[in-house]
C-alpha cells in the first residue's frame, strides 16, 4: 500500500522553482497519491507546513471534492463488498463511511450547495443513472428518470442539477449538457448543446451567477464555453460564450471562488499545459505550461490568488502552486509516490456567507 504522505499568452517566462514574490500559500489540499491505482488514497496537505497525513481508506480512492462549508471530503472508493462507492469523512479524519447504495457502481460525487445532499453517477458505463444521497438520513434517490444515462452531475441550485448526458444509438452515440430534476432530465439548449452534433463535457457551475462552463467540440476542436444568464431590460437571457477559443484542444473548466477567472488545461504549447481566463473578457493568460513537462488538473485557493496544479517536471507527478500573476512556482509534494487530483479547502470562516 503506498505511502499517504499572469503571463500574457504571447510572453514565455519560465517558471523559478521555489521562489516567490508573495508569502507561501495556506490552506488545505486534498489530493490522492499512490504508485499504482489499486492502493491509491486521498491525503491531506497543509500548507505552508507541508505536513501530509492520509485520510482515505487507500482502495483505489478517486479525486476528493470538498463540501462547500468545507467541513466534509467526498470520493469514491473501492468498497470491500466489491465495486465503487461515495466514501465521506469529516476534514478532521473521523466519521469516514461509505454511503449506502442500491448499484454497484458510484462515481463522481458532487456536493449540493448547503452541503447536505451528495449527487453521483451510479450504474454501468453507458447506463448510469444519477443518484442523491441526504447526509443526515442516508436515504439514496434517482434523480432525472430513466430516459436518459446521465453522468458527472453538479449542482446549479438546491433543486436543479446540470449533467452530462449520453445521447444516440450505439456505435453514434455523443454527449449533451442536461437539466436533472428529481423527475426528469431536460435538454440544457441554453448551453448551445448541439443535439448529438458535437460532445459536451465538463460542467462546472458558478450558481451565484447563474453560469455553468463547460467544454465542447463545438468549432471543431475542443474548447471552453462558458453560458451566463442575464436580466436585461426585457427580461432573462443567456449568453454562450466560447471563452478559450484557440485551434488547440481546451478542456477541463474550474472557477475560481470569486468568479473571475476560469482555469483549465490546453495543448496550446505543445504540451499539457494550465491556463486562465476572465470569461467576460475571453483573454487567456498562461498559469503553468513548458515545452519539456506536463502541467494539469488545476484547483483555486480560496482567496483565488494561488493554482495548484499536478505536474511531472521532475520525472514523477506531483503537486506545485503559483501566484497568480507571477512567473514562479512553489514545490507542494515531494515523495516516492504519485500525486494527482489535488482539491483546495474551502475557507471554513467563511461557511454561509
Amino acid at each position: 500500500m503506498g505511502s499517504c504522505y499572469n503571463r500574457p499568452m504571447l510572453t514565455v517566462v519560465p517558471f523559478i522553482v521555489g521562489v516567490l514574490l508573495s508569502a507561501d500559500p495556506a490552506g488545505t489540499i486534498a489530493f490522492v497519491t499512490g504508485t499504482e491505482q489499486e492502493d491509491q488514497c486521498v491525503c491531506l496537505l497543509t500548507l505552508p507546513d507541508k505536513a501530509i497525513r492520509r485520510l482515505g481508506p487507500g482502495t483505489r480512492d478517486g479525486a476528493p471534492v470538498w463540501s462547500p462549508d468545507g467541513s466534509s471530503l467526498a470520493f469514491e472508493s473501492a468498497r470491500p463488498e466489491g465495486g465503487l462507492g461515495i466514501y465521506v469523512i469529516n476534514a478532521d479524519g473521523t466519521n469516514g463511511r461509505f454511503l449506502a447504495h442500491k448499484k454497484e457502481w458510484n462515481r463522481g460525487p458532487s456536493w449540493s450547495l448547503d452541503s447536505r445532499f451528495l449527487a453521483y453517477a451510479s450504474g454501468d458505463a453507458f447506463n448510469q443513472r444519477i443518484m442523491v444521497s441526504e447526509l443526515a438520513t442516508g436515504v439514496e434517490t434517482q434523480w432525472g428518470g430513466d430516459a436518459i444515462a446521465l453522468m458527472q452531475p453538479v449542482w446549479f441550485s438546491d433543486e436543479k442539477l446540470i449533467a452530462v448526458g449520453v445521447v444516440g444509438v450505439p456505435g453514434k452515440q455523443t454527449t449533451d449538457l442536461y437539466w436533472v430534476s428529481k423527475d426528469a432530465a431536460k435538454h440544457a439548449n441554453e448551453t448551445q448543446a448541439s443535439k448529438g452534433e458535437y460532445v459536451e463535457w465538463s460542467p462546472a457551475v458558478y450558481p451565484k451567477q447563474g453560469a455553468v462552463a463547460y467544454d465542447s467540440n463545438d468549432g471543431g476542436d475542443r474548447e471552453v464555453f462558458v453560458s451566463i444568464t442575464r436580466q436585461s431590460l426585457v427580461g432573462f437571457g443567456t449568453v454562450v460564450i466560447d471563452v478559450s477559443n484557440n485551434r488547440a484542444p481546451d478542456w477541463n473548466p474550474v472557477w475560481s471562488p470569486d468568479a473571475d477567472w476560469v482555469a483549465f488545461e490546453s495543448f496550446r504549447n505543445g504540451r499539457r499545459g494550465v491556463y486562465r481566463v476572465n470569461p467576460l473578457r475571453a483573454l487567456a493568460y498562461d498559469v503553468a505550461s513548458e515545452p519539456e513537462w506536463d502541467n494539469w488538473a488545476p484547483t483555486w485557493s480560496p482567496d483565488s490568488h494561488w493554482i495548484a496544479f499536478v505536474s511531472n517536471r521532475t520525472g514523477v507527478p506531483h503537486l506545485y502552486a503559483t501566484h497568480i500573476g507571477e512567473a514562479s512556482v512553489l514545490p507542494l509534494t515531494d515523495h516516492a509516490t504519485n500525486d494527482y487530483a489535488p482539491a483546495w479547502r474551502p475557507d471554513p470562516s467563511k461557511k454561509g456567507k
